[in-house]
């Protein structure tokens, strides 16, 4: 199945879309970071395909600010990963 056919909209409290989460092969959650919020259907540009924790991505178009924190299966991923290093 395609990735970005699964995609949901990340959205600050004014309701602009600051990126889309997306789940890779393994279930785990990603956040595609848009370098601007989006309003409407515009073209944009991915700043970042985020997995970790992000503080305060600030909405461009009216300032409100979101926090993304990754779900547990990211976690789990990384704590593994941490293990085998």
């Amino acid at each position: 199945m395609d990735e970005m056919a699964t995609a949901k909209r990340w959205r600050c409290a004014g309701g602009h879309t600051l990126g889309v989460v997306t789940r890779d092969g393994d279930g785990v959650r990603h956040l595609l970071l848009y370098r601007h919020a989006v309003r409407e259907r515009e073209e944009v540009e991915v700043m970042a395909i985020v997995e970790g924790y992000v503080a305060d991505v600030v909405c461009d178009v009216c300032g409100r600010v979101r926090t993304w924190v990754p779900g547990e299966e990211a976690m789990r991923r990384l704590l593994e990963r941490g293990r085998e290093g």
